[in-house]
């Protein structure tokens, strides 16, 4: 295949996926902001709490995955091009095997951890409420996928064709989300709330399956792999191991350590403000999920040179992409949480501070993070990792203890910036670019510079453009004045930047070809 056609396909491949990612995205955001107010408006916000604490519980339970499905579908690659059908049965009869012992063993660790949830809830549960019997659901809803169709997904993420699962997904979440409300409005259940949650979970991963016998009959899960390739799955794994409990924990301890020492209203508080972040994160996120199967590729085929042109190019695009953000955030965030909560439901601005500098190094961070998924590097990120997830624990609890989510917000950020705008970037640059991470790590603090002043110009504008105003007034013209004024910033700061022009050209490339 010429290079021209090769790459005419992964751009297509990544528009298809694009689109659909973000349709999905934008119906799961909506009905989850409009089931939150449900549920704190009809049962109370420490059912909210409840909801977030065992969501990060049995998401931690989740590392027992491992990372196989990343390192077999980095495993894909090279024999999806090179044609390999029965290569890939074997892979993936493997990942299906793993699937049923994985979900074996998250049953088995989430009814022993059971015994252990009086010692995660500070404070009293809601009345009338069996904790375990919600739990369980919970648990169920985890296990589910792994003895389904979860390894097909797999199959289709290296295939790039993740965009047929996620129209399924979009109609199955309206469904699932229109019967968790009237689960709530009408009954006032939250275990019909939550068994309408188990039972979308297991049509999706049925209709997975369904979609890949339909579209790609010719890969069953058939054959055997060799003792080597397994001796080198269970390698990247290893590493993979290290990075998924990093991760999840970075993620997840914050809602365990504030239901510990404060309490289950404090989560939900907490998690309400963490749902925009994670729904805008996402919405960032489900591009680079869209370009790493086509920058894996790009590894396979490309030369370094190429490659570290393209890091480059991406890092200066996620950086418009966070400062843009960044200051929607800022801007919108209290008056967001005032019209949807109510003023008992805020953060002090402060923490809001905080928690959009940390939005912001972490989008910037995926850049490389593309490359060190798509070159498989994940062993070598491991004591990376290994001090990510102490740090992270240990500030956690110390900062936790003295100054509340300040302090959790505060461990979180130090953690993000010493693993990954340093320590990982040199580790990606040194190991798989052959090269010194100065110049890019450099390059990252320029840009953090010019977000942050970007982003007070537009927070200053915005605050006094809407003075005189509130409630959904005020949210609209804040988002005005401070999109408008940042991109103007953004024209004026990076317009005769060499990756402006290649941004510009790859943008219409994407959604024009």
């Amino acid at each position: 295949m010429r290079d021209v056609d090769k790459m005419d396909s992964r751009v297509t491949n990544t528009r298809r996926n694009i689109v659909a990612s973000y349709l999905l995205m934008i119906i799961q955001t909506v009905f989850s902001f409009i089931s939150k107010s449900v549920i704190v408006y009809t049962l109370g916000s420490e059912f909210l709490g409840l909801s977030s604490l065992f969501n990060s519980i049995l998401t931690v339970l989740n590392v027992a995955e491992m990372g196989f499905t990343t390192s077999i579908v980095f495993f894909m690659y090279k024999p999806l091009a090179e044609g390999n059908t029965k290569r890939v049965c074997a892979l993936l009869a493997y990942l299906k095997k793993v699937y049923r012992i994985v979900g074996i063993v998250i049953l088995t660790l989430g009814v022993v951890l059971a015994f252990f949830l009086p010692w995660l809830i500070n404070g009293n549960v809601p009345e009338s409420t069996n904790v375990y019997v919600l739990y369980f659901l919970y648990l169920i809803n985890t296990t589910v996928s792994y003895f389904l169709y979860a390894y097909k997904t797999a199959l289709l993420t290296a295939i790039q064709r993740l965009d047929l699962t996620k129209i399924v997904s979009c109609i199955v979440s309206v469904v699932q989300y229109s019967l968790q409300l009237i689960a709530l409005i009408v009954f006032h259940n939250y275990y019909l709330f939550v068994l309408a949650m188990v039972l979308g979970t297991a049509f999706t991963n049925i209709s997975a399956g369904y979609i890949s016998d339909h579209f790609y009959p010719q890969y069953k899960c058939y054959g055997e792999i060799s003792n080597e390739d397994k001796n080198a799955i269970i390698g990247k794994v290893k590493g993979l191991l290290i990075c998924n409990i990093s991760i999840v924990t970075y993620s997840t301890l914050d809602n365990i350590v504030i239901s510990s020492f404060i309490g289950l209203t404090a989560v939900a508080i907490y998690a309400n403000y963490m749902t925009i972040y994670k729904a805008v994160n996402q919405l960032v996120l489900m591009i680079r999920s869209a370009m790493q199967s086509s920058v894996g590729n790009s590894i396979a085929n490309e030369t370094i040179d190429k490659n570290l042109h393209d890091v480059f190019l991406w890092q200066f695009l996620f950086t418009v992409i966070a400062t843009w953000c960044a200051s929607c955030m800022i801007c919108l965030f209290q008056p967001f949480m005032k019209l949807w909560m109510g003023d008992d439901m805020l953060l002090p601005i402060a923490d809001v501070a905080l928690i959009v500098t940390w939005f912001f190094i972490d989008i910037v961070q995926q850049a490389h993070f593309l490359y060190l998924n798509g070159a498989g590097m994940w062993n070598d990120m491991k004591y990376s990792y290994i001090f990510n997830t102490g740090c992270n624990l240990i500030l956690n609890v110390l900062l936790g203890k003295f100054w509340g989510i300040t302090g959790i917000l505060i461990a979180s950020l130090v953690t993000c910036i010493i693993s990954g705008t340093f320590w990982q970037c040199i580790i990606i640059f040194r190991n798989y670019f052959k090269s010194s991470a100065r110049e890019y790590i450099v390059t990252q603090i320029r840009y953090f510079a010019i977000g942050v002043f970007v982003v007070l110009i537009s927070y200053g504008s915005a605050r006094v453009a809407s003075f005189n105003f509130n409630g959904i007034f005020e949210l609209v013209i804040r988002f005005a004045v401070c999109s408008i004024t940042t991109i103007v910033c953004l024209l004026l700061v990076y317009g005769r930047n060499v990756y402006f022009s290649d941004s510009v050209a790859l943008a219409k490339r994407t959604f024009h070809h």
